[in-house]
């Protein structure tokens, strides 16, 4: 066969080839895309998250526990804090422990704790090892509100009301988004009919408050006791045992301040904080509260949760109510040097004692209301 008929019959034959076009597409498109299939199972988002008013990341306020557990790998990820007087809550732990979300048992999302640095940031980064300046720049000053107060642990910048930020060290150790510890669900109670004529002076010192629970003072704490002055006059007015003081605070009720302490005993087995408030009436600076025990934890309690009771802090807020102070704050578990667990705990009401009628005829002089000095600050039994 000759040259020209070999490649003649080798054309016919690549002509041939089942290798071409398929010819059961009758207009084929040569630019057609590979499609490919999404994994099968949930597609979570990664950190970084973005801690907002209404969550951290995909971790909303609101949102069903179940729905927030089907999200997450499966495993053992909710546990159950029920602590009578103290708090009942359902704890899902998430992003390797460093995010926990909590609310009722069977209930919604209330709220949103990280206690990891990297995890997650607000939109101006804030995280977890920020130092308190750093929060201040970013999220604007500290709410001021003359009906509340707060642990100064406990921070509440003013840019992200939800939030509240726990410090050790001067530095950010957890950040918690939550609906129950927003000041917009408890608004201010103004008793006042008037603006009242006294303002708080500010304080010269770290161990101070400036109060108005006459024309304006100011309360240092030292030792174990608080000492009140006018706030022109080095001369004490008052001295008011304090064993145990944890914090003191000015809280606002009618048009003049109430001094509120917040203290804890201590006993080894069985930690107590408790609560007692002084106003002026009369010239006199008397119990607007008498001490009263607030939130008990013991050994038994702390084991149930799994923790040790040296572990196991508080850190409280306090609202002004017409009839009274409503108390709470966080729970939070320690493990080494980092908090482990934060939980919203429940919250409670103390009534004030009734003022009594003005006397007749005056009092001049300033002075404590005789109590038994050991006792001023402890729980009733």
């Amino acid at each position: 066969m000759s040259i020209r008929a070999t490649l003649v019959a080798l054309v016919v034959l690549v002509g041939c080839s089942d290798h071409g076009p398929r010819t059961d597409d009758p207009n084929p498109d040569p630019h057609t895309r590979r499609v490919i299939e999404p994994p099968a199972g949930t597609m979570r988002p990664l950190p970084p998250h973005a801690i907002r008013a209404d969550g951290v990341g995909p971790y909303k306020l609101g949102a069903q526990l179940e729905s927030i557990l089907q999200q997450l790998p499966s495993g053992p990820r909710i546990a159950q804090y029920d602590i009578p007087g103290v708090v009942r809550r359902s704890l899902i732990r998430a992003e390797d422990d460093a995010v926990l979300i909590g609310g009722e048992p069977r209930g919604a999302v209330s709220f949103v704790a990280v206690v990891g640095g990297e995890v997650a940031r607000t939109e101006s980064g804030v995280h977890v090892g920020s130092s308190r300046d750093e929060l201040v720049r970013a999220l604007g000053p500290l709410a001021e509100d003359p009906d509340h107060a707060r642990d100064p642990r406990l921070l509440a910048p003013s840019g992200l009301p939800g939030l509240r930020a726990i410090v050790g060290d001067d530095h950010v150790v957890a950040l918690v988004v939550s609906s129950d510890v927003d000041v917009p669900r408890r608004p201010a109670v103004k008793i006042a009919a008037e603006p009242t004529d006294c303002s708080r002076p500010a304080p010269t010192a770290p161990n101070q408050i400036g109060t108005c629970l006459g024309t304006g003072e100011l309360v240092t704490t030292e030792a174990d006791e608080l000492v009140v002055r006018s706030s022109d006059n080095e001369h004490p007015l008052a001295r008011i045992p304090t064993p145990g003081l944890v914090f003191a605070a000015a809280l606002r009720a009618g048009d003049r301040d109430e001094l509120v302490g917040i203290t804890r005993s201590d006993d080894g087995q069985q930690r107590t904080w408790s609560l007692v408030a002084f106003r002026f009436d009369g010239g006199r600076l008397v119990r607007a509260i008498d001490p009263t025990a607030l939130y008990q934890l013991s050994g038994a309690n702390a084991r149930w949760i799994g923790a040790d009771l040296r572990d196991l802090d508080l850190y409280l807020e306090l609202a002004s109510r017409r009839d009274g102070i409503e108390v709470d704050g966080l729970l939070a578990t320690r493990v080494g040097d980092k908090l482990h667990d934060v939980l919203v705990i429940s919250p409670i009401s103390v009534t004030r004692r009734k003022p009594r009628p003005a006397p007749v005829d005056g009092d001049a002089g300033v002075s404590v209301e005789p109590v038994d000095a050991g006792s001023a600050l402890k729980p009733h039994p």
